[in-house]
């Protein structure tokens, strides 16, 4: 065995044996007020595991080459639905809490976290916050080595410093970093992969049909998550789009295939455009782009999908498209119909979900057989927004732990 791999291997020993922490209650949230940047670029630059964050800003994290077709850099060098459906809200009393609290095997955990709040237009002001204490969370709490973890941020005041040292959240480098994950070596089978996104949501419907609910292209609705490029254009002078609910359900759906169904995606953010003028800048969505249309957003991933080679590519124009909603559980911070906000509190702004979902996975409440449908009955109880759960395996105890 050469040096290298010999080290890495007595890494991967020293992981396992690390005990991971039990879940505590803590008496209140430990997060900043002041966005710090140096914290989160020594998260996502950590010594430990160095050798699996070394690639940053438009190179995938996890030691895998994307294709080329995956990896191009955005304008100015980016310094500037179906996606959960169909989910059902649910209901239900939680799982019996006499259980004892118990401890994960963090090693076996990976997590990519995006929070944007610094967008052209309609900027938001927790989204950076709530991906930090996100972090702090997998950490702290479940024990999770911080090279495991990579962070793309896009703070609205970001601390001095070289910016490239943090990769930023445009949206060839959250394509690039989801994509990374199908071919790693690092994660093995059946790990435990979690993506968490704060930021803003739109939603994309036919130019011919503006106002319907459906209609027979089977294009729209159409959801997307709005990378912080959006809208503006990249060194060949295109116009940058949204990313579309039918690439980021490939991506998942190519995720496991690869790695298992052990993943978990979290998104605190919304679609629904019916809240008044003075709401908007606590809302987490916005209108769709100015420049890329519905059909741009979607003939731009089914372009990139085809160059790419991939023999289980299913075209995301397809008329009869659905979700494959066995590749994971989708946690979402509301239903269709309503708004995801952030509200500010004494440690700053933080999404009303987010904030929540923390405090109930740090909490008494939260327990051996708690499933991803006892959880969000868990949070349901403390907001005003409705979460939902979605995804087949949404019964199952969550982090996808077994009973010992």
């Amino acid at each position: 065995m050469v040096p290298d791999e010999d080290a890495r291997a007595q890494r991967k020993k020293e992981v396992k044996k690390e005990p991971a922490q039990h879940y505590t209650i803590v008496p209140g949230e430990r997060t900043s007020s002041t966005v710090d940047l140096q914290e989160a670029e020594g998260h996502a630059r950590s010594p430990k595991d160095r050798r699996i964050g070394r690639h940053v800003f438009g190179i995938p994290f996890f030691r895998a080459e994307a294709p080329s077709v995956f990896r191009r850099h955005c304008a100015e060098d980016c310094r500037v639905g179906a996606l959960f459906t169909r989910h059902s809200v649910l209901r239900i009393s939680p799982s019996s809490t006499r259980s004892a609290r118990y401890s994960v095997d963090g090693s076996r955990f990976w997590a990519i976290l995006i929070g944007i709040d610094v967008y052209k237009h309609s900027r938001l002001r927790g989204c950076v916050s709530d991906t930090l204490l996100i972090k702090r969370f997998f950490t702290d709490d479940l024990g999770m080595p911080e090279g495991r973890i990579q962070c793309l941020l896009g703070p609205n005041n970001p601390t001095p410093g070289d910016p490239k040292l943090t990769p930023t959240p445009s949206h060839a480098n959250i394509v690039d970093m989801l994509y990374s994950l199908v071919h790693s070596p690092e994660i093995d089978q059946n790990d435990n992969i979690i993506i968490y996104y704060a930021g803003h949501g739109s939603i994309y419907r036919c130019p011919e049909h503006p106002h319907a609910v459906r209609c027979h292209s089977g294009l729209c609705p159409t959801e997307a998550l709005c990378p912080l490029d959006r809208d503006t254009q990249d060194a060949d002078g295109k116009w940058i789009p949204d990313i579309s609910d039918r690439e980021i359900n490939t991506l998942f759906k190519h995720i496991s295939l690869a790695k298992g169904n052990k993943i978990t995606f979290i998104a605190d953010c919304c679609y629904a455009r019916s809240f008044s003028r003075q709401d908007q800048d606590s809302v987490r969505s916005t209108h769709p782009t100015s420049h890329a249309s519905l059909d741009d957003m979607l003939r731009a991933a089914d372009e990139r999908w085809k160059q790419s080679g991939d023999p289980n590519y299913r075209s995301v124009l397809s008329k009869d498209w659905q979700p494959d909603m066995s590749s994971r559980v989708v946690l979402a911070a509301c239903k269709d119909n309503q708004s995801a906000k952030e509200e500010q509190g004494h440690n700053g702004f933080h999404g009303v979900f987010t904030r929540t979902l923390v405090r109930v996975l740090r909490s008494i409440d939260y327990k051996k057989g708690t499933t991803y449908i006892d959880l969000v009955h868990l949070v349901n109880q403390s907001i005003s927004q409705t979460p939902v759960v979605a995804g087949v395996h949404k019964s199952e105890r969550l982090w996808y732990t077994k009973p010992r």
